[in-house]
């Protein structure tokens, strides 16, 4: 009888699995930006030499290449290999890994490090969003609503760690003055000896959040496969209109007809830009508030408050897209995060007020999960791992744009500049979106 049950319930297993799957993967890029800070004191602590802003922000930005650019490595491993052991062999050495880094104490090896937690990250990704849709089918915005709402609630996890590991007593950085000029970092000895515990703490995380999937996660058999509302269904849903209404049959392209297809390109550039905002949300309000706010437990509150918008904003854009569409979803997502991006140099300077700004921004962002739903509505929901891996793909030239002008800001221009050309082309992408995706 409750094996019976199990079963019968079995895409509720596939679901919570494939949630915690996310938010372990994703602990390392959701709470770099937290880290950045404590790493770049830990580097000049141990080597007397000052790594630059955009120097550390590359790590994430290699970090999320990785993710981007392998994921399609997994989709076609498991024509190859049994779904089981691929997620296990995936899972184990992702720990490794990030356990390793403990003994990490060289930008030049850590950044070698971050594009194998990004590669290995990247693959589990693309077998988890596969996993959702086979499973779930006529529920695939919601279910990757749900999903994306625990790979952002990462962050929350990962930056009330590193408080927690690296800084309980609420050390302030200071103003050093260096061969470069002055720089704020930390120099409480406290703080840079305990930044690299931060590693195996994740990685006790992560194991945990992994285990059950490696027993529960596999395809389904044609039997198995959803053909009912399974993932939101209920009364309290339809009263309020947002189970998503029947839709005619859609295209079934295949991976060569996407090719052919002018939206998959546009797509392509809405997902480049995205990756943009997404950037600089995660990855540099710490660098961009500590200017003006002397507080480290109220810089990594903003991270792990962002963290949150973003969970909740995942799983709202996938109910929406699937009430909606992409072309609403992605027009109103874009057109509200753009000019608000631009705006935190100057929130800043009020605390609450720049807290507010990056919570909605990332809430904003919180339209990533929405790019497998859209490869399904525009393109077909066959060969969907590889179209989501081969549209997830365009947040890689993201990460080298994003490179690009962080060096721009480093030499060139300053920071509402660089703030502007992050937000500025998320017009654009509401704009395509608008009148493209008809």
């Amino acid at each position: 009888m409750a094996r019976s049950c199990f079963y019968r319930n079995y895409n509720w297993w596939v679901l919570i699995c494939v949630c915690l799957g996310s938010m372990a993967f994703s602990v390392p890029f959701f709470s770099y930006g937290a880290l950045l800070p404590y790493l770049s004191s830990m580097f000049y602590h141990t080597s007397g030499k000052v790594t630059s802003q955009a120097a550390m922000a590359l790590q994430p930005v290699i970090l999320l290449m990785g993710i981007t650019l392998t994921g399609s490595l997994s989709g076609l491993l498991e024509y190859y290999m049994n779904v089981r052991l691929l997620n296990f062999l995936l899972s184990a050495s992702l720990v490794l890994v990030i356990g390793f880094s403990y003994f990490i104490n060289s930008y030049i090896v850590l950044t070698v490090v971050a594009v194998i937690i990004g590669t290995l990250g990247g693959q589990i990704n693309v077998c988890n969003v596969a996993r959702l849709s086979e499973w779930n089918p006529r529920k695939s915005g919601a279910a990757n609503g749900i999903m994306g709402f625990f790979m952002g609630m990462s962050g929350l996890v990962g930056s009330v760690m590193c408080s927690a590991v690296i800084n309980p007593f609420n050390k302030e950085p200071e103003v050093v003055n260096t061969t470069s000029g002055e720089e704020v970092m930390f120099v409480d000895e406290y703080v840079n000896n305990h930044t690299r515990d931060i590693w195996v703490a994740w990685a006790a995380t992560v194991a945990v959040m992994f285990l059950p999937g490696v027993f529960i996660l596999r395809p389904p058999t044609p039997e198995e496969v959803c053909t009912q509302d399974d993932i939101l269904s209920g009364d309290s849903f339809e009263s309020v209109e947002l189970l998503p209404r029947a839709k005619p049959a859609g295209p079934d392209y295949g991976v060569k007809d996407l090719f052919r297809s002018p939206k998959f390109y546009i797509l392509y550039l809405i997902i480049l830009i995205l990756s943009l905002t997404l950037l600089t949300s995660t990855e540099l309000y710490k660098f961009i508030g500590i200017e003006a706010i002397n507080d480290d437990k109220f810089l990594n509150l903003v991270g792990a408050l962002g963290a949150v918008a973003n969970a909740f904003g995942r799983v709202t854009w996938g109910l929406i897209l699937d009430r909606f569409g992409t072309r609403a979803t992605y027009t109103v997502a874009f057109f509200i995060q753009g000019p608000l991006t631009m705006t935190l140099h100057y929130s800043k300077w009020n605390k609450w007020g720049y807290l507010a700004n990056l919570c909605i921004v990332s809430f904003c962002t919180g339209i990533f999960t929405c790019i497998a739903p859209a490869c399904q509505e525009l393109f077909g929901s066959r060969d969907i791992s590889l179209k989501y891996a081969l549209t997830l793909s365009a947040e890689s030239i993201g990460c080298v744009l994003f490179f690009i002008l962080q060096l721009g800001q480093q030499y060139l221009y300053g920071e509402s500049v660089f703030l502007a050309l992050m937000g500025a082309p998320s017009i654009l992408a509401a704009i395509l979106a608008f009148f493209c995706f008809r």
